[in-house]
């Protein structure tokens, strides 16, 4: 049976949900790449802070990525966030998939809807920043078309290394 995929916008009172999918992400993702201290001090409120900011920028596209009414991950994106990224550009600033729900074609859909947004918009592109030691993550925007167009490593923390993708709309 097909599974049913959705985006929902994240609404404010969302939030909350959202922080504690943020936390369980990182953790399935980062346990070998952060200190242990990034994940055990696990910051709640200023992830809420962050994520309230965010639901209501009207320069950011915040999602719950739902398969068949359950939450299984989370995307966003606009405006780049990092100064990593190339100034006025459109990017995915976070996508997150639960591990139990990747290397489903659920990724390339969430791609897909920042295709959508830079058609409408009359962009040819779009970029997005991976931690250079997360493998799985490298190979998934490598295998979705995203070319490497910077690299920034040598940090102290592995959690500050990062790859910049461009992908082509």
């Amino acid at each position: 049976m097909k599974e049913l995929i959705t985006f929902c916008p994240v609404t404010p009172d969302e939030v909350p949900e959202l922080v504690k999918m943020r936390l369980q992400t990182r953790i399935e993702t980062y346990s070998d790449i952060y200190p242990s201290e990034w994940i055990d001090g696990f910051d709640f409120a200023l992830s809420e802070a962050k994520f309230n900011k965010i639901a209501v920028d009207p320069d950011q596209r915040l999602f719950y990525i739902d398969v068949d009414g359950e939450h299984a991950g989370y995307l966003c994106f606009g405006r780049e966030m990092e100064k990593t990224m190339p100034e006025n550009s459109i990017c995915i600033n976070m996508l997150y998939l639960l591990r139990a729900c990747q290397r489903r074609g659920i990724g390339s859909l969430a791609l897909e809807q920042v295709r959508d947004y830079c058609r409408k918009i009359g962009r040819d592109r779009f970029y997005n920043g991976c931690n250079m030691h997360n493998e799985n993550a490298l190979r998934f925007y490598r295998a979705m078309g995203g070319r490497v167009i910077a690299e920034y490593g040598g940090h102290e923390y592995h959690a500050l290394d990062q790859t910049v993708f461009e992908h082509l709309v």
